[in-house]
């Protein structure tokens, strides 16, 4: 059984499992447990997490979001 400050985040809000992107993501900021970066744009620096990830040298079909 998961402790019940692992479901909150660091603002506050909790983590949902988010089927889009397939992460634990915050319900109040969009916090990704635990990543830096999400192929849905998502990235905890602020910038494009996709754009990020293909100049990381991630293949990402077009279909993929």
């Amino acid at each position: 059984m998961a402790v019940e400050s692992e479901k909150k985040c660091h603002c506050g809000g909790s983590y949902d499992f988010s089927r889009y992107c397939g992460a634990d993501t915050c319900t109040k900021c969009d916090n990704h447990k635990g990543m830096a970066r999400c192929f849905c744009g998502w990235s905890l620096s602020g910038a494009n997490g996709r754009q990020e990830l293909i100049e990381m040298g991630e293949t990402i079909e077009e279909g993929d979001y």
